[in-house]
C-alpha cells in the first residue's frame, strides 16, 4: 500500500553535529562521523576566526548547502573578559592589531591609558626619567 511507503521516507538531516577540527587555515576539515574537507568558516560580522586544530566544533548543513563550522564549545564558565585565542586579531574600526608573538600595533588615531603603565616591568615615570637622566649624560 501507498501509505507504507510513504512512512519509510529518510527524514531530512538538518541538525547539528559536533567535531574536532583536523585541518586548519586554508582549508578546514572537521572529523564526525567521517571526516569532512573544505568546510566553510562562520562568525560574526565584523569577526575573521580560524578554528584551531583539535578544537571541538559545531558544524551545521542546510538543503543543498555545503557543511559549514559555525562555533566552537566553549569549556568552563564564560569568562567576564573576552578572551581570544587566535593567531593574530585585527580589530578593523581601530586599526589595532595584536598577535600571538605578544606584539601589537597600533595605527594612527589617539591612544588614552588609563591606570599603572609598565615598560618591561618598569613604571613608565621611571622608565622616562631614566631615560632622561643618560641623555642629558648623569
Amino acid at each position: 500500500m501507498w501509505l507504507s511507503g510513504q512512512h519509510k521516507r529518510p527524514a531530512e538531516q538538518s541538525e547539528g553535529q559536533t567535531g574536532i577540527v583536523t585541518m586548519s587555515g586554508g582549508e578546514t576539515a572537521v572529523l564526525m562521523d567521517s571526516e569532512r574537507r573544505g568546510l566553510q568558516v562562520y562568525s560574526p560580522a565584523g569577526y575573521r576566526w580560524t578554528p584551531r586544530v583539535g578544537q571541538r566544533v559545531l558544524v551545521i548543513q542546510g538543503r543543498g548547502e555545503i557543511p559549514c563550522v559555525v562555533g566552537a564549545r566553549q569549556d568552563g564558565d564564560v569568562p567576564a573578559k573576552v578572551t581570544v585565542e587566535a593567531r593574530e586579531l585585527s580589530l578593523r574600526g581601530t586599526d589595532l592589531t595584536a598577535a600571538a608573538q605578544g606584539s601589537a600595533v597600533l595605527q594612527g588615531g589617539r591612544v588614552s591609558l588609563n591606570g599603572e603603565i609598565y615598560v618591561n616591568g618598569e613604571e613608565l615615570e621611571q622608565y622616562v626619567a631614566r631615560i632622561a637622566v643618560r641623555a642629558l649624560g648623569g
